[in-house]
């Protein structure tokens, strides 16, 4: 869809927006927005950041339940699951990600649950029990969040416990045999402790068949399960809050998380003559690279599980007019996968990978007001420890060895920050100056061993200083303009997958980002219509990229000296009427690589491909409430979400085989809610939908194989063949909610 039409589009939905609010009663006004994006609680509208917020009945209405439910509604946010995996996640926000999950490696999006640094994106899709508000914060976060937040940042937060005895009972049917149940257990207060437990559990069948073979071929194995892509999932969340005094408070999470599932189907949409195989034995198991199959035959498929656990202590200490809080983590997590990446049932080509990660952060924070001064300083530590064995096998059909791959890291980080935010008085509180500053270093010590071939290890230490600035003008009380100058940062480090000792021990530099944002944050129509907006331009020194060397079945990150990125980003939100609610937003987006490595002769950076970068991304949604008084309320949401066609890599060649088409989604819901039953309880009914179209949509692929241009610049072709993976087909269910 090109971006005039929905640019047009867009401008037509504000105005029918517009329109519709200046009808509508006077007494409407929609409610404050309150973040904690800053490490204090604001009002949205004040926030020089661009961020989209969904609170606890936004999350319902979309299901929202994990971080990949979340970019069909913000704009220029692409989550998809990593290749091949249903718990690990590719996070990009205006351009910048990271499109491998090696634990090895740094995110370009930091994930924080209640505060807490969630170090990697292997594992980090999982249910989150009790989740109450969910901030996406676009651009670099340098001063507050630290490494790792070059694109932005995804703060999760939980609902804290009541003081009241309360809970509810959930349960849900849905098509292909699934069904959740999920209870949750406040207590009254006791003493100054308020508690809370949830308690959840979800199966579902796969989506495609695993079949056996149908082609006769004396090469093939048997399927390696009944299905591809099914889910068995169990989570747990406890919550307590100890109320010591009117100063001191001291709270207490647990979360827990256990997921055995059946890898998705990869499918075969590729060969080429170039295969090491003749790819005259693949050419039968070949599925169209546009159509989701809803059967195969692989014979390596076998499992990818993924247990975490998580312990979070933050104690805060409240004066009247200054905060102490002290947030103590440590987070586990036992991943492994067993995948099939040939799309047959002949073994050409799988992998394994036995993670072990564990992490502790500890974070001291002072925060409070002095007059026309607000500020929040602090001080950070994180350490983080993983061990990776990764077997592979190569035509494992034909008696080749399996190479048993083992790598690892240490990793040890210190920050100090602050961040003030100035009203001078001579402006009559209109203008806001917002300046911070963070320092880090961080030290790593990595290793490799690949058996009868090299072993290696390093470590280095890096550091950085990263600046921001914002001016924040109050032309009214609705309406805000800023400007914002801000610096991210990622550390570098060496290359844990790497297939060859120079490819370790190069390594890759550490990463700089510099940004520049201008926004509108306004509240119109007498509090009827809000409606943000921003521009941005971001360039990378030193950009992290991933590159997938099918040869060699491993990738390697290497740095482009400097990417840049730029856009536009719209989102409104109106009241039409008491019951009726409209939001729209819109993301463009332009990235670019600025200039290439002098000595990376494989293909040019006009022919290179931004990974997971769509120009366009549009999302319009409607909420409709109508209250029936006496028996309940009747509440309809539908969203439509589209977004551009992208490529996955950064080589042409495998983007050839590996683009990703746009796509339309289409979700809904209907509940009808506050059904009285007995004094205290009340009953909800919905009936939910997603992609109700069922639309065909390819996330992401494997391009492997080949006789590389690396090897062989007369090649043509590097990819000898392409596995690819899909979105979810059409689902649909019932859910039944009993609160008391």
């Amino acid at each position: 869809m090109p971006s005039q039409i929905i640019l047009r589009l867009l401008s037509s939905v504000v105005l029918a927006i517009i329109a519709l609010s200046a009808a509508a009663q006077e007494n409407l006004i929609l409610e404050e927005v309150v973040v904690t994006a800053q490490k204090r609680k604001q009002s949205v509208q004040e926030v020089p950041i661009a961020i989209s917020t969904f609170d606890k009945t936004a999350i319902q209405h979309r299901r929202i339940t994990n971080i990949t439910d979340i970019s069909l509604s913000a704009p220029n946010v692409e989550i998809v699951d990593s290749p091949a995996n249903t718990t690990a996640a590719t996070i990009a926000i205006r351009g910048a990600s990271q499109i491998s999950p090696a634990i090895t490696w740094e995110n370009s999006v930091g994930i924080y649950l209640d505060g807490v640094f969630m170090g990697k994106n292997l594992g980090a899709v999982f249910d989150i029990a009790e989740l109450e508000r969910v901030e996406v914060l676009r651009g670099p976060q340098g001063t507050l969040y630290g490494k790792n937040t070059v694109g932005g940042a995804v703060n999760l937060i939980t609902r804290k416990p009541g003081d009241e005895f309360s809970g509810s009972l959930i349960a849900e049917l849905g098509s292909a045999g699934y069904w959740s149940g999920r209870t949750t257990i406040n207590p009254p207060n006791w003493k100054g402790l308020k508690s809370s437990l949830t308690l959840f559990k979800a199966e579902r069948d796969g989506f495609s068949d695993n079949r056996p073979d149908e082609f006769d071929n004396p090469l093939t194995a048997p399927p390696s399960s009944h299905e591809f892509h099914n889910l068995d999932e169990q989570a747990a969340r406890l919550a307590l809050q100890w109320d010591t005094s009117e100063n001191l408070s001291v709270s207490y999470t647990f979360d827990y998380s256990d997921q055995d599932n059946k890898p998705r189907f990869g499918q075969l949409t590729q060969t080429s003559s170039n295969s090491y195989l003749y790819s005259g034995i693949q050419e039968p198991y070949l599925t169209r690279d546009d159509e989701r199959a809803d059967k195969g035959s692989n014979d390596w498929a076998i499992e990818e599980a993924s247990e975490s656990t998580g312990h979070a202590l933050d104690i805060q200490w409240q004066g009247d007019n200054t905060t102490l809080r002290s947030i103590t983590a440590y987070r586990e997590l036992d991943w492994n996968d067993t995948i099939d990446i040939d799309g047959t049932a002949i073994d050409i080509f799988h992998s394994s990978r036995y993670v072990n990660y564990d992490a502790f952060s500890q974070e001291l924070q002072l925060s409070g007001n002095l007059d026309q001064l607000d500020y929040v300083v602090g001080a950070y530590y994180f350490e983080e420890n993983a061990d990776v064995l990764n077997p592979i096998t190569f035509f494992g059909a034909f008696g080749n060895p399996t190479s048993h791959n083992r790598y690892g890291l240490d990793t040890n980080s210190v920050a100090l920050y602050g961040q003030l935010d100035w009203r001078p008085a001579i402006f009559d509180d209109r203008l806001t100056v917002t300046a911070g500053l963070r320092w880090t270093e961080e030290k790593k010590d990595q290793y490799i061993i690949h058996p009868s071939i090299f072993t290696a290890q390093a470590s280095d230490t890096f550091d950085n200083t990263s600046p921001s600035i914002a001016l924040n003008w109050s032309f009214t009380d609705d309406i805000n303009v800023y400007l914002r100058h801000a610096k991210g940062w990622k550390s570098g480090g060496f290359n844990g997958e790497a297939a060859l000792p120079a490819e370790f021990y190069q390594g890759y530099k550490d990463e700089q980002v510099t940004s520049y944002e201008t926004g509108l944050k306004s509240m119109l129509l007498n509090g009827r219509l809000r409606l943000n907006g921003a521009v941005f331009y971001n360039e990378f020194d030193n950009f992290q990229l991933s590159v997938f060397e099918g040869e060699f079945a491993a990738s390697v990150i290497f740095n482009v000296p400097k990417y840049e990125t730029k856009g536009v980003e719209i989102e409104a939100i109106a009241l039409v009427n008491e019951g009726l609610q409209l939001t729209a937003s819109y993301g463009y987006l332009n990235a670019q690589y600025k200039k290439f490595p002098n000595n990376f002769t494989y293909f040019n950076k006009e022919d290179a491909g931004t990974p997971y970068s769509p120009k366009n991304s549009l999302t319009l949604g409607m909420d409709w409430r109508i209250d029936q008084k006496t028996f309940g309320l009747w509440d309809l949401h539908i969203e439509y979400s589209y977004r551009d066609d992208y490529v996955p890599y950064i080589d042409p060649d495998q983007n050839a085989a590996s683009a990703i088409n746009d796509r339309t989604l289409l979700n809904a819901r209907l509940a009808f809610d506050e059904i009285k039953l007995g004094n205290s309880g009340t009953l909800l009914i919905a009936l939910w939908g997603q992609n109700l179209t069922d639309e065909d949509y390819r996330i992401n692929t494997i391009p492997f194989g080949g006789v590389d241009q690396r090897i062989d610049p007369n090649s043509g072709s590097g990819v000898g063949w392409t596995t690819s993976y899909f979105g979810d087909p059409r689902t649909y269910g019932i859910e039944t909610r009993y609160s008391f």
